[in-house]
């Protein structure tokens, strides 16, 4: 039985699913973020160790909107300070380009979708501002004595 309403949007979904590689190399535990471009409710999957993911639209239903998405990928999982013994923070291995929306798009169609990202290395964090290259303070005009 499904929730009123909610049949409706089920028939637009698309089933997705593909892998995820980093410089040629599986890359395992990454969160897989599909957004709606035209609004809507995103999908996620977490990769496999073979860089495997299927994505879910919500509990137990697996997909995503058809149409134009925004992808977003992530290793980056925050550790648990209150549980024993603690857990640590797992760091990001995905260049930050590939953790910012706009860079990767996909295109998801009703039925089933393989649709795999092949992810170049590059930098992690963005680039500190070389010291003195900021923006060059505006002289100030000398005072005048009389």
């Amino acid at each position: 039985m499904t929730a009123g309403g909610c049949s409706g949007i089920y028939s637009k979904l698309g089933k997705v699913s593909g892998r995820v590689t980093l410089a040629g190399q599986p890359l395992a535990d990454a969160l897989v973020t599909f957004a709606p471009v035209q609004g809507g409710s995103g999908s996620m999957g977490r990769t496999d160790s073979d860089g495997k993911y299927v994505l879910a639209y919500v509990r137990n239903v697996n997909g995503a909107e058809a149409g134009e998405h925004n992808v977003t990928i992530s290793t980056f999982q925050e550790g648990n300070t209150d549980t024993s013994p603690p857990t640590p923070d797992i760091p990001e291995k995905v260049p930050l380009k590939y953790r910012t929306a706009g860079e990767l798009k996909a295109t998801v169609k009703k039925g089933s979708n393989t649709i795999d990202f092949a992810l170049d290395p590059g930098p992690i964090e963005a680039p500190k501002p070389e010291k003195g290259k900021g923006k060059a303070a505006k002289p100030r005009p000398k005072a005048l004595c009389f």
